[in-house]
Order: structure tokens, then C-alpha cells, then sequence
């Protein structure tokens, strides 16, 4: 459980004939009732939802997970009673990225401690700015709404938000990463106006993404390297991945938050590993390790191997434990950011539905 400036300007209407990859490509929006066009839905919901949160026996986990039997039961698997994707939507009326991605952003500012004394073997605490958002963003959705396009619109202002002078990592975005991550906001501006966009022109981006992630230097800057490069495609298709893709980088933003918290040899050692993993990646891509498994990769490249592993001795594993609960706190603002952003748009959803 201890779970900018400059920029190149793309042509938003040249020939969109070309087509990326099928599993970003997207697909056109499914329709969606929230809570199935049913006041009392969203009320038993609601309450249901409110009395297990306020009592802290809902786990706000990075998955959909329930089970009636264990008591065990993430805040997704709740709303909706279920673990299977398919039936929280049709149950819900909500895209299940939304939930997933709300649910994250909690977890990253709640602490997991353990505590022998509780049924579960730990307990949970967190800022009640963090805890409220669990029922607030529910609270936003306007019965009969379709919010499936939030995550889609969200894309954009996370992204604004990582850039902005308030995110925890400012100082560490290389000149590179944001010229590229401004290449995508106008391209994804462009599909959000209806505009087509060309294929060569997202390809265009992906390869000056990758060429900036690789360029970075600074360990503290690759969670954002990397978060650009993972991103760089249309929005319709990525949105999907947000929950997965927003869980590795806010967890890597932690972890820099907190290295600064180690002893001097652990913040050494944490540095060389991030490197580790950036030559473990590079790596991969070569021809004579095609074939092989991460083990067997390390196996030839000791250096790779030792560097890796020297953070997870249990020691400097438990110490790097204690120093992101130090800087967590930290996150709170950013983390608020993020939810506030989200709520944002679903009261505009919620208030275009309420007039028209």
C-alpha cells in the first residue's frame, strides 16, 4: 500500500491524411449521462460515497479496486460498487479516466503509515484539502451531464500548470522541454477548436520531445523530461492515459521534493541512480540487448545494476520513506492546483448544462 516562451508554430489545417499509432489515435467521445440522468442516483451515491470517506474506510488507490467481502475498497471502486471498467461506466454515466485520475491526485498527498493497532495494519492522514476533494469533484458533476471530455480539456491546463512558476519543479525544466511542451498546447489548442491537425506535425513533436527528454542532464528535471515525452500526442487518445502517465510523474516529483531531505551520500546515490535508469533505458534500445529482460540486461551493465540498487538497500529505502513525507507537504499546493483545475471544468460543464 506504502502505495514559456518561443516555440515552433505548427499549420493546424494542412492534410491530416496520416494517421499515428491506433492506441493513441483516439476515438470518438462516447456519450455519457452522469449518474444515468437520475437525481436519486447521485444522491444515494453521494451519501454512500460521503459516510465511508468521512470514516476513512474508502483506500484512495491508483486502480479501480473492490471487494465487499475483504472491506477493502478504493474511492472508483465505491462510486461505483464494482472493479469491473466496463460497469463503473455503465453504472456511473462517468468516464472511469476521470475517476482514476481524480483518485490519484489524493493519493499522492495522503501518508500511509503503518499501525499495528488498526484492522487494516495502517493508517491514513493528509491535508483536508486533499481529503475534500474526494467528495468534491463528484459534487460538481451535474446530473444528465456528459463529462467525458473532461480529462481531454484537462490536458491542456496541467500542462500549463507544470509550466507555471507554481509547480515544485519550475526551476528544473530545461529551455528544451518547454519549447516543446508549448509545440503541443498549440496543437492540442487546434484539435480543441475542431481544426485538423497533421499526423508529421504530432511526429514532428514526438521526435523533438524525445530529443529534449534525452538532452536533459539535471535528474531533477527528467520527471518533467519525461512527462513531455510521454504526453506528445493527440489529446483525444493520450487523455486515457493521463491517470497512469500523471501517477509516475507526480510520484517522481515527490521523490526529487524529498531528496533534498537525505543525507548528502543518499542524495549522491539517488542522483546516480536516476542516471541509472536513464542509461538502463537507453540501453534497451540497442540491438544486443534486444532480447533480453531488464535482469539479464543489468547482468551485463553491473554499473547500470549497482546504481540501481543501491537506493533500495532497506535503510536508504527507509529513510527516502521519511524524507517524501516531508515533502509532501510541499505537494499540497501544486496537488490543489491540479484539483481545482478539474473542478473547474466540471462546474463550467455543470452551468452550460444548468442554462441551457
Amino acid at each position: 500500500m506504502h502505495p514559456t516562451s518561443g516555440g515552433r508554430m505548427f499549420a493546424c489545417s494542412a492534410n491530416a491524411q496520416d494517421s499515428p499509432p491506433a492506441n493513441c489515435e483516439g476515438e470518438a467521445s462516447v456519450s455519457l449521462r452522469a449518474f444515468l440522468g437520475d437525481p436519486a442516483l447521485k444522491a444515494e451515491t453521494l451519501s454512500r460515497v460521503l459516510e465511508g470517506w468521512k470514516a476513512r474506510q474508502i483506500i484512495p488507490l491508483l486502480y479501480l479496486k473492490w471487494s465487499s467481502d475483504a472491506g477493502v475498497a478504493s474511492l472508483a471502486g465505491t462510486i461505483a460498487q464494482t472493479q469491473d471498467p466496463g460497469l463503473f461506466v455503465t453504472r456511473t454515466g462517468l468516464p472511469l479516466e476521470l475517476a482514476l485520475l481524480c483518485e490519484i491526485l489524493i493519493n499522492t498527498g495522503i501518508t500511509f503509515e503503518d499501525d499495528e493497532t488498526s484492522p487494516r495494519g495502517f493508517v491514513m492522514s493528509g491535508d483536508e484539502r486533499i481529503w475534500s476533494f474526494g467528495i468534491e469533484w463528484l459534487e460538481a458533476i451535474a446530473v444528465d451531464d456528459d463529462v467525458s471530455d473532461v480529462v481531454t480539456r484537462f490536458l491542456p491546463v496541467f500542462m500549463k500548470q507544470i509550466l507555471s512558476d507554481d509547480c515544485p519543479l519550475a526551476g528544473n525544466i530545461v529551455p528544451a522541454v518547454r519549447v516543446v511542451a508549448q509545440e503541443m498546447l498549440q496543437l492540442w489548442g487546434c484539435e480543441s477548436r475542431g481544426e485538423p491537425v497533421p499526423s508529421r506535425a504530432w511526429r514532428t513533436v514526438r521526435a523533438n520531445a524525445l530529443h529534449a527528454s534525452e538532452g536533459s542532464s539535471d535528474p531533477a528535471g527528467y520527471a518533467v523530461a519525461d512527462l513531455v515525452e510521454s504526453l506528445a500526442w493527440p489529446s483525444a487518445g493520450i487523455a486515457t492515459e493521463l491517470p497512469a502517465i500523471s501517477q509516475k510523474f507526480l510520484q517522481s516529483c515527490l521523490q526529487v521534493l524529498a531528496a533534498k531531505f537525505l543525507p548528502q551520500q543518499d542524495q549522491t546515490d539517488w542522483i546516480k541512480s536516476q542516471v541509472a535508469h536513464r542509461e538502463l533505458r537507453r540501453a534497451r534500445s540497442e540491438a544486443q540487448y534486444a532480447s533480453l529482460s531488464d535482469e539479464d540486461l543489468l547482468d551485463h551493465r553491473p554499473e547500470i545494476k549497482q546504481a540501481i540498487l543501491a537506493l533500495q538497500h532497506p535503510e536508504v529505502a527507509a529513510r527516502m520513506g521519511a524524507a517524501k513525507e516531508n515533502a509532501r507537504t510541499q505537494m499540497v499546493p501544486f496537488l490543489r492546483q491540479q484539483m481545482d483545475g478539474i473542478l473547474n471544468l466540471l462546474r463550467r460543464k455543470s452551468d452550460g448544462l444548468a442554462s441551457a
